[in-house]
Parts: structure tokens; C-alpha cells; sequence
């Protein structure tokens, strides 16, 4: 298949842990043998620098980063001025496609904001748009931006979804989409980048104790992550070093405090393998990479007990709960910090879960579900 992508979340070099885990499944699309171009769209505000000849990583695809004129999201009078970016970001998918002739059979978007886009700009193609679905509460963000009507109308011009979680599908349907028109596939790994390394060396590599048990953080530094929480439900613990992998206004400071930084995407996989347990107390997710990453590096997973994380986890490697609950926080991390053979059982078993989560298997799956509603 010729597949045209469009997301506004793609890896460049300016911001290379932007969207990874899009630029890992698209790369895999391009390995099965699908011709991939990808439309990432770059606000001039938010974001000047653009490299025409330099790409993240390696590209099997071919990226066009049209610029376009964005604006905050502000309800003005009742009109919300996302609408103006969202214009110059249509205006720019439809200008590539028409300036670059690009052929394609079917327009993969991910994220629904990626999807309404495309719809509105190459709707005259009258070719087959799917959606990429990751975050359940930004499906309610993304309905307020818009009238019940055009929403809806909207919705209707998708010809499939990938949701990431049950969850996600169960509010898809809430809003009026055919359950045929769904498939569930939580996001996936690739197992050749995510795997444990050697603990000592990765600590030696980064300059990172080799006397504490460690626990790591990986994501935004933000409130609804959580990170915060994990600083705070640890500063009894003794003999234990935190290391928080990536960036935001939360500042997380103390004794404990190891490492903090954000980091390019291959050496993520390095801070896992150097820790003893992963840490994420998270309000809400769709379906967590961060997680999915952890087990594939062997650890041992505290995180909330909401029904998303349910059905990433296990409980033979996971304990989950209450993000809010400090104690609990603590608890949990004890409780595997405290036994080094409970810790080794749960890493072998994490290992062995995240086997579940390949990439190439979440990419046939993907692409399977396509094919079949082209020959339906």
C-alpha cells in the first residue's frame, strides 16, 4: 500500500523524543513493504527550527514538514483560536499533497486533532482515512474545541480506529462510532531497542550510584504524571536513588535525587536497564510507552490502579495504587525494594509480559485491520 501519514507528533532534531513511539510504527509500516510519506506539520510559532536535509534517526519513510502559522488555544467569544492553527495546518497537509503529487490508497493519522485534519484536507481524494486513538481524556478536550454537529460529521468521515485501550473504544462507541469500525491495539515495543543491559555498566555510563537501589521516572514533569508524588512518597526511604528521565515546570529536587535530565530516545532504554524499578503515578493514560518500555527492560512496575495501567500490568511484575495516596506510593515501593527475590521474580516476569508488545506484531495488526475494511 501507498500510505500517507499525518501527525503533528513526529521525531525531528530539534525535538527528538517528541513523538517516538509514531516514528517506531511508521518505520515498521515502511519495513513490511508499504510505501510510507509522512506530512508533520511545524507551528512557526512554537517551533522555527526545520532542517530540510537532516532527519531523525533513520528515515525509511519521506517527511514533509510544511510550516504553518498557529496560535494558542483561547476561547474568544465563543470561538476557540486553536481553530486558526488548526486551519493553517489543513491549508499545509493539502499544499504538500498537491505540490509534491503524492499518491496514496489510504491516510493513516494519528491522533483524532491529526485526523481532522486530514479529513478536511484531502476529503476532494476521496480516499480512506484512518485514526490512531491514544489518550482517553483528550477525546474530550478535543470534543469541546468543536459543535456537536461538526464533531460528529467528523467522526463519521473516519473510516476506522485504532484505539490504544478498551476504554478508548467504549468512548469512541459513546459517541456514535460503529464498533466495527474499531480495533483495540495497545501501544507496542520494539524488543530489539528495549532490552536489559548490564546494570553496572549502564550506572558507570552515567555516573549513577552502585550502592543504592534505584527507581526511575520516565515522562513529563507535570502534575498528572505524577513524578512529584514518587519525590515525595520516598523521602523515608533510605538506601534508595530516584532518576527522572525527561522534562516540565515541576521542579523535583532532594537528597535522593540521582539524575534528572531529558535524554535522546536511545538512551532511555540505558537509564532502564541501570534502575531496579520503574515508578509512574499517573492520573490517566491511554496506553503508557513508558510502562511498555519498562517491562521490555526487565523492571519491576509501581503505577496507578486505574483500568488503563490494568491492561498494560500484570500483577505477577506490577503493584498498583492510588496515584493520589502518598503511603501507597510508598508501600508499594517498599515492598520491592524490600525483597531482592520478589524483585528478581518480578523483572524475569516483566521480561517475559512485554513479549505481548512487539511492534512488528502491533504494525501486521494495524495494517491487517486496514486492508481488511479496503476489501470489505
Amino acid at each position: 500500500m501507498k500510505i500517507l501519514v499525518v501527525s503533528g507528533n513526529y521525531p525531528s532534531l530539534k525535538t527528538p523524543s517528541r513523538g517516538v513511539f509514531v516514528y517506531n510504527l511508521i518505520q515498521q509500516f515502511a519495513k513490511l513493504g508499504h510505501t510510507v510519506n509522512i506530512i508533520s506539520p511545524v507551528g512557526l510559532i512554537t517551533n522555527i527550527y526545520f532542517n530540510k536535509n537532516k532527519e531523525y534517526g533513520e528515515e525509511l519513510g519521506t517527511v514533509y514538514r510544511p510550516k504553518f502559522l498557529n496560535a494558542s488555544q483561547k476561547f474568544i467569544f465563543g470561538f476557540n483560536t486553536y481553530r486558526i492553527g488548526e486551519l493553517g495546518q489543513i491549508k499545509a497537509v493539502r499544499r504538500i499533497v498537491k505540490n509534491h503529487k503524492i499518491e496514496f490508497d489510504v491516510v493513516y493519522a494519528h491522533f483524532l486533532a491529526s485526523a481532522f485534519i486530514a479529513v478536511e484536507a484531502l476529503s476532494e481524494y476521496n480516499k480512506p482515512i484512518y485514526a490512531a486513538i491514544g489518550e482517553y481524556n483528550n477525546l474530550e478536550v478535543r470534543k469541546a474545541f468543536y459543535s456537536s454537529a461538526y464533531f460528529s460529521s467528523i467522526l463519521g468521515k473516519i473510516n476506522g480506529f485504532i484505539a490504544v485501550s478498551p476504554q478508548i473504544s467504549d468512548r469512541l462507541i459513546k459517541y456514535g462510532v460503529k464498533e466495527n469500525k474499531i480495533i483495540i491495539k495497545p501501544n507496542a515495543v520494539n524488543l530489539n531497542i528495549f532490552y536489559p543491559r548490564d546494570k553496572l555498566k549502564m550506572r558507570s555510563k552515567y555516573g549513577l550510584p552502585k550502592d543504592k537501589i534505584l527507581a526511575i521516572f520516565v515522562g513529563r514533569f507535570i502534575e498528572n504524571k505524577g513524578p512529584k508524588m514518587l519525590l515525595n512518597a520516598t523521602q523515608n526511604l533510605e538506601g534508595l536513588g530516584l532518576i527522572f528521565v525527561g522534562g516540565g515546570p515541576q521542579i523535583l529536587e532532594g537528597n535522593n535525587v540521582v539524575f534528572k535530565d531529558s535524554v535522546i530516545s536511545e538512551k532511555v532504554p540505558e537509564l532502564l536497564s541501570a534502575a531496579d524499578l520503574f515508578v509512574l503515578p499517573t492520573w490517566h493514560e491511554g496506553s503508557c510507552n513508558a510502562i511498555v518500555e519498562a517491562m521490555a527492560c526487565g523492571l519491576p512496575i509501581v503505577s496507578s490502579d486505574i483500568p488503563e495501567i490494568h491492561f498494560q500490568c500484570d500483577p505477577s511484575f506490577s503493584i498498583l495504587v492510588n496515584p493520589l495516596d502518598i503511603k501507597a506510593i510508598e508501600s508499594a515501593i517498599k515492598t520491592i525494594v524490600s525483597n531482592e527475590g520478589r524483585r528478581g521474580e518480578m523483572s524475569k516476569n516483566a521480561l517475559e509480559y512485554s513479549k505481548n508488545f512487539e511492534i512488528s506484531e502491533r504494525a501486521i495488526g494495524i495494517l491487517n485491520f486496514i486492508q481488511g475494511k479496503l476489501e470489505e
